[in-house]
């Protein structure tokens, strides 16, 4: 096969703990055989979060920008297969497009799929591919024994490989006087829980612990936490940061709240803990506890449990010196478990077995997903003109 072999990742062109963990991955490798690339998708149609805006430590990065579903969804995936470089190697796929797109194109690629989140759609869709996709990974031992029970016969191609972070610079914190700084940092969507936040806020407030909160992150429900929030006019709103400056942020603060509902294996809470910040985060089996493994480290509410956030959190401003010494035992924990330098050699080393892996499509390449306008053959610009009108009526 034509050109060197290479490892070329798929994913959404957006800030968020999946783009992080492949950027860190790509920054911290070591050197090998392999060429590095990445093809970020960009899909024009929806709701747009804050754009990833830095280049990537790759030899070739493209964007792909599209318009589903207005689109054929094959003459988008024609813009990706045009953009993966020829060679053999690894495709590395996160979600649907890349995925759909491995299954009508055979890159002469492994194609390994990471499971970025323990929801229900993450496992269907490593089921419905089964026999496109050569191997998964998967952050934690929940979601690596969950993945299991969904596809026994794949066991010995399920690998239990979590990521890391770069470590930050860290001080040990002596007990503060002072309102406590709390932070949330994250995706602004109400499925992390973040309507929970100005509740907690007031369940705080009467009993009497000052808290000064900061927000970093952006998405879909970001004006609608603000205006729920509107009754607390200091709450510092920061935005979307970069990976940079929100491990800046988190070496500013004491606790790092996350009353999140769904999750997987959160990489803000590494991140906060490797930096100092104690962990009040909800109590979700995905991968939190094996990170928040005990009192000594974090706290763990239930979800949803407002009064036991604002509980936990009050306790901690009472006892200063528990909250000191829980911080500097949450960086301890990261240090030892999460650095990047150590974590990224996993990745590799599975990447270096491509040819192992890999085994071309078997039969005819069909195509799970679209409606009658998603055919090879009906011009794209026909299929817009129909959905474009059909939209409009």
């Amino acid at each position: 096969m034509i050109g060197k072999p290479g490892v070329v990742y798929v994913l959404p062109d957006k800030m968020g703990g999946m783009m992080n963990i492949v950027a860190n991955l790509l920054a911290y490798r070591t050197h090998d055989a392999l060429g590095y690339h990445a093809i970020l998708t960009h899909n024009h149609y929806r709701p747009a979060d804050a754009r990833f805006a830095r280049r990537l430590a790759v030899d070739t990065q493209t964007t792909i920008e599209y318009t589903l579903p207005t689109e054929n969804l094959h003459a988008v995936m024609r813009r990706i297969a045009r953009a993966v470089p020829p060679g053999g190697g690894v495709y590395v796929a996160n979600d649907l497009l890349d995925l759909a797109t491995a299954s009508v194109h055979d890159f002469g690629r492994a194609v390994i799929q990471i499971l970025h989140g323990n929801a229900e759609w993450y496992y269907d869709l490593a089921a419905k591919h089964d026999s496109v996709v050569h191997a998964y990974v998967t952050y934690s031992r929940h979601m690596h024994e969950r993945l299991l029970e969904r596809l026994p016969h794949r066991a010995d191609s399920i690998f239990y490989l979590p990521y890391g972070i770069p470590l930050p610079a860290y001080t040990p914190r002596p007990p503060r006087i002072g309102p406590l700084r709390l932070a949330y940092a994250g995706r602004l969507d109400r499925h992390k829980g973040i309507f929970d936040l100005p509740e907690i806020d007031r369940a705080l407030a009467a009993r009497g612990s000052g808290v000064e909160w900061t927000i970093a992150g952006s998405g879909p429900d970001g004006d609608e936490l603000e205006r729920r929030w509107a009754f607390n006019p200091r709450v510092q709103w920061r935005g979307a940061l970069s990976s940079a400056d929100v491990l800046a942020l988190f070496a500013t603060q004491d606790i790092f709240v996350l009353p999140t509902e769904s999750e997987g294996f959160p990489l803000a809470l590494v991140e906060a803990m490797g930096a100092g910040a104690v962990p009040v985060v909800s109590n979700l089996p995905s991968g939190i506890p094996e990170v928040v493994t005990s009192s000594e480290v974090g706290e763990r509410p239930e979800p949803g449990d407002v009064a036991a956030f604002a509980v936990a959190i009050a306790a901690l401003d009472r006892d200063r010196p528990r909250l000191a010494a829980m911080s500097a035992a949450a960086r301890a924990a990261v240090a030892e478990r999460f650095d990047i330098r150590t974590r990224v050699a996993g990745y590799q080393a599975l990447y270096a077995r491509w040819r192992d892996l890999y085994r071309p499509l078997a039969g005819r390449r069909l195509l799970q997903y679209g409606s009658r306008l998603d055919r090879r053959w009906i011009p794209n610009s026909v299929v817009r003109l129909v959905r474009s009108a059909a939209r409009h009526r």
